[in-house]
């Protein structure tokens, strides 16, 4: 409601030798409350309390966002990363550092972080020009994880999603079962899947006969 229709609601209250009764100082009272409702705000001069009663909510991160449910472990694994881009100058991105499916069969979700996937703007090489570090954790269903296989890689790639899901992982030369290239401009490259080692509950390369050669 405008500031002068709120002067005009209380200047039409009636007067009656000079000064305004009481029961009509109480109607006049509340067609204003009734025009407040209605137009959803205050006259001017109000009390600033009311309005600081409920301040406007902060938008929220989408690099806090993309990791807020991820277990502790994970987080950790994650945050050592973006310090090494942060400690090179870099500005980290992170919304696609990590990939979640089920690659042991368990039911579980498990975590893939791979420096690969993230965007350290300004330092792009920080995490190396070639194989970079790639860390996969097993979740336990119940908010926690553990580190399951440590190594390094040029790419990952999940394939499917839920139960049977698989990690492919970039590699070359001898692990790809071919022999050491005199240069890497030489060097054989292929994509060879991890498999799941229950008795000693991590993840190895899958025989080098699963790999697939890439070019």
């Amino acid at each position: 409601m405008k500031n002068s229709e709120w002067r005009m609601a209380n200047d039409a209250r009636p007067e009656t030798g000079g000064r305004r009764p009481v029961v009509a100082g109480m109607l006049a009272g509340a067609v204003v409350s009734l025009a407040l409702v209605s137009c959803g705000g205050a006259p001017s001069g109000a009390s600033n309390e009311t309005a600081a009663a409920a301040p406007a909510a902060s938008p929220a991160s989408t690099e806090s966002s993309a990791s807020a449910k991820l277990p502790a472990e994970v987080e950790g694994a994650l945050a050592a990363r973006v310090e090494e881009c942060t400690g090179a100058g870099g500005v980290p991105h992170t919304n696609k550092a990590v990939e979640r499916a089920d690659l042991n069969g368990d039911g579980y979700e498990d975590y893939v972080l791979f420096a690969g996937w993230i965007d350290c703007e300004n330092a792009a090489s920080v995490y190396g020009d070639r194989a970079k570090p790639i860390t996969i954790l097993v979740g336990d269903g119940k908010g926690g994880a553990r580190v399951a296989l440590e190594n390094y890689v040029y790419d990952a790639r999940i394939e499917s999603t839920g139960a049977g899901a698989k990690a492919w992982l970039t590699v070359s030369g001898e692990n790809c079962g071919r022999p050491p290239a005199p240069d890497f401009a030489s060097e054989a490259f292929c994509e060879r899947p991890i498999a799941w080692n229950a008795q000693d509950g991590r993840f190895d390369f899958a025989p080098v006969s699963a790999v697939r050669m890439i070019g």
